[in-house]
């Protein structure tokens, strides 16, 4: 519909406005498309409303080590939503926050610039970078939502923490965990958020916040006037989520037929060793009798990153696709497209070899739609929690390997090109096995 250089000239136009910081390349990427969404958040103009009193807020702001390999969430997407909530300038006379631009109040904006003579003009003019600046330093960071590995989860934790402040958030997020609350963000915690799909944690989350609004109604009946819309935000996180489910269906045991039928026979053009190919086959038998999955798929990892390595099977079609994908730096540490050292451990930045299934899908800050992976082998077993999930990226395809000789690499994660991945993410979701070998 549009081409190249049009999708350059909109990227230009976006990076003068502060919105894009990736590649000028007429390529529609993630970046691409959140800088878009960002340009439409900035540009609502709802009504404020008055926000309800918050709990006392978070004590301390205290960093805690990464858990988690993959890069945690990204605050420029949770603005977006929060964005247009907020809407634009208002100066509301039953609004206690007093002149709000883009949810930031004038005192906000005062109290960060150091001065008393901010005047509501200069609030009027707030900068994207002004405005990400301080709804980092007041919301996100105070909530560690970095190191969030879900993006959704992170988001509705955010839009919350500026609705209600950051301390009442926190402690409706530790209600839903069952966890006891505490003052500050802790280790304890951001496991558990990492380890709750979306899908369970934001209903939960909505719900708590909703009880505590229709609470203060009762307690302060004047409030009633804002109980709609408080009502309707909290509803809005629902939004969030992503539809997939762990237990997407796949394809049944087929009558007569074994689990992994033809896959020896698929493995042989692939060049793939028979052992590879029982050991799925073994694994899938012992633990997953009752399904026969369509795709599976086999990573040569140990060769080198200029060749199609990933292989995916077809049982229905008989067919093998071979694709570019990638390793982690920490496997690579030369960068000469060799992986060479894997690791299970936290934050080593490595590749796990080993067997994995995969599970749901979830929304990444930077790359967008990604498939969860869950490792069955004491190798790859933390892969989970190291955020270890198969993703898209820009730097796995053949015009990467045909420019540089070798594909770029990830935090651990085997990924593939952007153009091929969300086919792929629908076509293995749901308990089709991925051999890293």
């Amino acid at each position: 519909m549009f081409t190249q250089n049009k999708i350059e000239s909109l990227q230009l136009t976006l990076k003068s406005l502060a919105l894009y910081d990736g590649k000028i390349d007429g390529v529609v990427g993630p970046l691409t498309l959140s800088a878009i969404k960002m340009l439409e958040a900035l540009m609502a103009e709802k009504q404020s409303m008055d926000k309800p009193v918050s709990d006392d807020l978070i004590q301390e702001i205290t960093a805690i080590e990464n858990v988690i390999d993959q890069p945690g969430s990204n605050i420029d997407d949770a603005l977006i939503f929060t964005l247009k909530n907020e809407g634009g300038y208002t100066n509301h006379p039953e609004d206690r926050g007093g002149p709000t631009n883009k949810g930031i109040t004038l005192k906000e904006f005062s109290q960060y610039l150091g001065r008393n003579d901010v005047t509501e003009d200069d609030l009027k003019d707030i900068s994207i970078e002004m405005i990400n600046i301080i709804y980092k330093k007041n919301y996100w960071d105070v909530l560690n939502l970095g190191q969030v590995s879900d993006q959704s989860i992170a988001t509705a934790l955010f839009d919350m923490g500026v609705l209600c402040g950051p301390g009442t958030a926190l402690r409706l997020c530790q209600e839903v965990l069952g966890i006891n609350p505490t003052k500050k963000i802790n280790r304890e915690t951001l496991e558990l958020i990492n380890n709750i799909s979306d899908e369970k944690f934001i209903p939960m989350f909505a719900g708590k916040n909703i009880e505590r609004f229709n609470q203060i109604v009762a307690t302060k009946p004047d409030q009633n006037v804002f109980l709609k819309g408080w009502i309707n935000r909290a509803n809005r996180l629902h939004s969030l989520i992503d539809n997939d489910s762990i237990d997407v269906s796949v394809p049944l045991l087929a009558a007569g037929s074994s689990i992994g039928e033809g896959l020896y026979d698929l493995a042989v053009q692939a060049g793939i060793p028979r052992d590879d190919i029982k050991k799925m086959i073994d694994w899938q038998t012992q633990h997953k009798p009752a399904s026969n999955p369509r795709y599976w798929v086999v990573f040569k990892i140990k060769e080198h990153s200029k060749t199609k390595r990933m292989h995916i099977f077809d049982r229905v079609n008989k067919t093998v696709r071979s694709i570019h994908a990638v390793h982690g730096t920490g496997s690579d540490p030369n960068h000469d497209g060799l992986a060479t050292a894997f690791s299970n451990i936290p934050n080593s930045y490595q590749s796990s070899l080993g067997l994995y299934r995969t599970l749901n899908t979830y929304t990444m800050a930077i790359h967008g739609r990604a498939l969860r992976l869950e490792g069955l082998e004491d190798s790859n077993n933390n892969a989970y929690k190291r955020g270890i999930v198969f993703h898209g990226v820009p730097y796995a395809g053949e015009q990467y390997v045909k420019q540089y000789g070798r594909c770029g690499r990830s935090h651990g994660c085997p990924a593939v090109e952007y153009s091929l991945v969300q086919p792929l993410i629908d076509q293995l979701k749901g308990g089709s096995l991925l051999l890293i070998s």
